[in-house]
C-alpha cells in the first residue's frame, strides 16, 4: 500500500505545472495552434579552387 501511495505521489508531481491535456504535435486539439518550425537555411556550394594543373 505504501508503494501505491508513493507512486501516485509521485505521478502527481510529475505532472506539476502543465497546461492542459497532453496531444501530439500532429494532431492538436481544435482552437490550438502549433508554432511553426524555423524554415530550411540553404547550404552554399563550395568554392571552385582551381589550383591544380590539369
Amino acid at each position: 500500500m505504501r508503494f501505491l501511495l508513493l507512486g501516485v505521489a509521485i505521478t502527481l508531481l510529475a505532472g506539476c505545472g502543465q497546461k492542459g491535456p497532453l496531444y501530439l504535435r500532429d494532431n492538436p486539439p481544435p482552437g490550438v495552434k502549433p508554432a511553426k518550425p524555423a524554415p530550411a537555411k540553404p547550404i552554399p556550394y563550395p568554392r571552385d579552387d582551381d589550383t591544380e594543373p590539369n
